[in-house]
């Protein structure tokens, strides 16, 4: 079964009391990456897809005061199993055009030190795909998940589903690497909550 979760960081001023009331919530921490003296990371517990919907609230909710939000990322695990590794989930990232990673929240094809997409590279606070956890795979790419960003939360929750379902059912050694790049970029844009207005919405930013 597929369960998810996010790695929350705050560059700023925030509610505290509140996010780290919220049931989603597992824990919270410093990280020596967030520069503002109220930034935390917050974790949440393992989600399920039942979840979303109130995790996407959640993230809706939160409102950062400060001058480097962007700092924060918000690291996403998914459950890891025989199937799932990272070199699979290299060539996922690998498929996404910059404007489809962009409408996920991605920052791998923008050059972000945090998030490189290195081949055979999984391990690691710089890697894109850290294939250094015994449980999950942490998908490094992701931007800071706030009010700005919620948009592109479940849409990108829904892209790793996908994925996760996608290498489940498919044996070691039976994908070849420009298949999963092709489902990626195919399962970018067929994402329920990915509307036709979110993606005129994207190619406006260009």
């Amino acid at each position: 079964m597929f369960t998810v979760g996010l790695e929350i960081e705050i560059n700023g001023g925030h509610d505290h009391a509140r996010i780290k009331r919220n049931p989603l919530i597992a824990g919270y921490c410093t990280d020596g990456s967030l520069y503002h003296r109220e930034g935390l990371e917050y974790q949440t517990d393992i989600l399920f897809s039942t979840d979303i919907d109130a995790l996407a609230a959640l993230v809706e909710s939160i409102h950062c005061d400060g001058s480097e939000p962007e700092r924060a990322g918000g690291h996403m695990h998914v459950r890891r199993t025989s199937r799932q590794t990272p070199s699979r989930w290299y060539w996922a990232l690998k498929g996404l055009s910059d404007r489809q990673a962009r409408q996920l929240n991605m920052r791998h094809t923008t050059g972000c030190r945090w998030c490189e997409l290195r081949h055979d590279y999984y391990d690691g606070k710089d890697t894109a795909v850290n294939g250094a956890h015994c449980d999950t795979i942490e998908l490094r790419t992701f931007g800071r998940w706030d009010e700005t960003t919620a948009h592109r939360l479940t849409p990108a929750i829904e892209w790793a589903h996908h994925m996760w379902r996608y290498f489940e059912s498919h044996d070691l050694y039976q994908l070849k690497t420009a298949g999963i790049m092709r489902e990626s970029a195919r399962s970018a844009y067929a994402t329920p909550r990915t509307t036709p207005a979110m993606r005129l919405a994207v190619r406006k930013e260009d």
